[in-house]
């Protein structure tokens, strides 16, 4: 099969006109370069940056063509679109090796011989302290029940969930907390007793009581979660009404009535950002407090008494995580290593002055660090090297 062909194959790949046969020699085609070697020519850098830039500009088509109108009955992005993004990003990741091995002559290229840094990517990663003080490593427990906490039982699914199943609806059951924390290169999905969907990225955790009793539900967090919250009825003095759900952090508290959301909350960056997808919120920071709609988002700088910033979000790059993407649309360098630092569990460094380069582009986090730092280094004006478990970022 010769380069021509293989360009050809791509470009209608991209512009979804590829047969499904075609789509399978493709596939076909990435697979043989596993174990091989690279061999450079000079038009390397020619073709790699002519399949980028039609990747890239399809990519950010779709961007600005999902619609995320402030109203009240935004949703989130479509399974279709994450379905497009991600394929798209799979076909990124993929051609990074066709990218770098490309020899000019008509014959397979072969595969670059690059050395895999031991930084692997993150994964389902997270330790649960129970009431009692014991404390299970969610990744090695066995699937099942874990625990019972009163008539909570606790238990991990074969897809690597945490489920809070309610027993008896006994509310003088004895209440403890618990709490589950994702390390660095972790993430974890959970189901709450009262039947809220959490995602908790890397480096968070999340404390949480095993009953939610009273006239209100609260949770503290720090770090990073999207939240799918139930809809629960309580009875108060006027009969029967919703309740609230709040989640604490250092800075706010965020009240909720049933609705989608996502807050990031780290302790070592500058602001916290609470975004909401759907349904009604009101983020409270000190004195002030502040009612966001649905496409908005409002942040709040540490330690400060400013006002809560509200503004439009960019929902995509919001939900990235979640979706096991990375979504760079004119990131800059500092937000987006703190991405890749987070989520391979690294440390990085600034040698020299920081480069101002922005990055676009989509990858999925199960990617090898090499090819991340690979793909970003052809923005320009940067080079990476990998040293141990540190990400050494200079200009260029």
């Amino acid at each position: 099969m010769d380069k021509k062909h293989i360009l050809n194959l791509i470009d209608k790949y991209l512009k979804g006109l590829a047969s499904n046969e075609e789509e399978e020699l493709l596939v076909q085609f990435f697979d043989s370069f596993k174990g091989d070697e690279v061999k450079d020519h000079a038009s390397l850098m020619l073709i790699k940056e002519e399949l980028e830039q039609k990747m890239l500009d399809r990519l950010l088509s779709s961007l600005k063509k999902v619609p995320t109108p402030i109203q009240d009955e935004i949703k989130v992005p479509s399974v279709s679109f994450w379905k497009y993004i991600a394929a798209s990003a799979a076909i990124v990741a993929l051609t990074i090796s066709l990218y770098l091995s490309f020899s000019g002559s008509n014959k397979l290229p072969l595969i670059a011989s690059v050395k895999k840094s031991a930084l692997e990517p993150g994964g389902n990663k997270a330790q649960l302290k129970l009431g009692d003080g014991s404390i299970i490593e969610l990744n090695n427990a066995a699937n099942g029940v874990l625990a019972v906490q009163g008539s909570i039982t606790v238990k991990k699914t074969k897809d690597g969930q945490l489920i809070y199943e309610p027993g008896s609806n006994d509310k003088t059951v004895k209440n403890t907390s618990n709490t589950i924390t994702t390390p660095k290169g972790g993430q974890y999905q959970l189901t709450l007793p009262d039947g809220t969907k959490v995602w908790l990225n890397a480096a968070s955790s999340l404390t949480f009581p095993t009953v939610f009793n009273g006239l209100e539900r609260k949770v503290s967090l720090s770090g990073e979660a999207y939240f799918e919250v139930a809809k629960v009825s309580v009875r108060g003095v006027n009969g029967l009404k919703r309740m609230p759900f709040l989640v604490n952090t250092p800075e706010s508290q965020v009240e909720v009535l049933g609705t989608h959301f996502n807050v990031m909350a780290y302790p070592d960056r500058i602001n916290q950002q609470t975004t909401l997808l759907e349904g009604s919120v009101v983020v409270k920071h000190g004195a002030q407090s502040q009612k966001i709609i649905p496409g908005q988002q409002a942040t709040i700088v540490y330690h400060s008494s400013a006002s809560i910033l509200v503004e439009k979000a960019n929902m995509e790059s919001v939900m990235a995580w979640k979706e096991g993407l990375f979504l760079f649309d004119g990131t800059s360098i500092e937000d987006a290593m703190q991405q890749i630092g987070l989520w391979y569990n690294a440390e990085v460094v600034y040698q020299g002055p920081k480069p101002d380069t922005e990055f676009t582009g989509v990858l999925p986090r199960s990617s090898d660090l090499n090819s991340v730092l690979d793909l970003l280094e052809s923005a320009q004006g940067v080079q990476f090297r990998v040293n141990g478990g540190k990400i050494i970022v200079q200009k260029k």
